[in-house]
């Protein structure tokens, strides 16, 4: 569309640094999928570092910003001594990128919460002084989620900080593996929207979201089923609670209030009706999922599916640049 008034702000999009596939390569096989750029997936590990090329396609396709994450499994799959160095590396070196396209990329930043000090202290460097608008984490980290007091240190920072949290899939925990890595089950199929569907879940029964009211939590492919269950995740939660409650709000409560999903990787019609029926438009931002996603089709596919300017506008825009806080980062807005 020549003549829309919006920019298109595409927001769970993979970037990598030479720096940190260098170190996965370093670890070898590890038993869970690691880029590297001299592995079976050389060619989607260049891609994550040609940033020549990723202009060049954000252009062909109409993509005007990309809000970049580090790919899964980050830095969380080495040493916390490691991924201390690594994290303050890798965002350096994206927040070097945006600095140098302030009006094509936003960053988020990447951590280990194996040490959730140290992990929020470079979240706060990253935010304050390195100007990158969130956090990510690729879902479990050695088989501890967020639900765990452990971790909440960095929930503390990253609620204090005022930006939110994108929880993105990996390979699941220790205890799913054997059951979710299977022919069929595997990666994308469904195994990574039951990892960070039940992340998400055991953070609200911990009671995460009554002690963080204020934390926002971004999860991509249409919030990864979720939106689909919440009149069976109440009544089930209320049946298995009989007489009381576990925490301050039912499940669908706190998803409306904390959780904002992307449509990454599921860019379909019927889905995102649904999801923006259940959430509200509001809670609803879209992603392409570069480069694991065809950014051409996906545009496309949103822009044809009929939805007013408003909707249009609303997705590609106006949420992302209220979620990222994205107004000083060559929005328009």
């Amino acid at each position: 569309m020549t003549d829309r008034n919006y920019r298109r702000i595409a927001c769970e999009e993979g970037v990598a640094t030479r720096t940190l596939l260098d170190a996965n390569a370093r670890l070898g096989d590890i038993g869970v999928p690691l880029l590297t750029l001299d592995g079976p997936a050389a060619e989607l590990a260049r891609s994550l570092i040609d940033h020549e090329a990723r202009l060049a396609a954000m252009d062909r396709d109409g993509v005007d910003m990309q809000v970049l994450m580090v790919s899964a499994p980050g830095v969380q799959v080495h040493s916390a001594a490691d991924s201390r160095v690594l994290a303050r590396d890798v965002n350096d070196e994206i927040a070097d990128l945006c600095a140098q396209y302030p009006d094509r990329f936003a960053g988020l930043a990447c951590f280990s919460p194996r040490d959730a000090a140290t992990a929020a202290a470079e979240i706060r460097r990253a935010v304050g002084e390195r100007g990158m608008v969130g956090a990510i984490v690729n879902s479990h980290t050695a088989g501890v989620y967020l639900d765990d007091p452990t971790t909440w240190d960095v929930l503390a920072e990253i609620e204090d900080l005022g930006v939110p949290l994108y929880i993105h899939p990996r390979d699941s925990a220790p205890g799913l593996r054997s059951v979710l890595a299977a022919p069929g089950v595997e990666g994308a199929i469904w195994e990574y929207a039951v990892e960070v569907g039940t992340h998400v879940l055991r953070m609200i029964g911990a009671g995460v979201f009554d002690r963080f009211p204020r934390l926002q939590v971004v999860i991509g492919h249409m919030g990864e089923g979720l939106p689909f269950w919440l009149s069976r995740l109440d009544n089930r939660y209320l049946a298995a609670t009989p007489g009381h409650r576990r925490v301050e709000l039912l499940p669908s409560e706190y998803l409306r209030r904390q959780v904002v999903v992307t449509t990454s990787g599921m860019n379909v019609e019927g889905p995102l009706r649904l999801t923006v029926d259940a959430l509200g438009l509001d809670r609803v931002l879209y992603a392409s999922d570069y480069p694991f996603e065809d950014q051409s089709a996906a545009v496309a596919a949103i822009e044809g599916m009929g939805l007013s300017v408003q909707e249009r506008r609303a997705l590609f825009q106006d949420n992302p640049t209220r979620v990222f806080a994205l107004t000083q980062k060559g929005t328009g807005a």
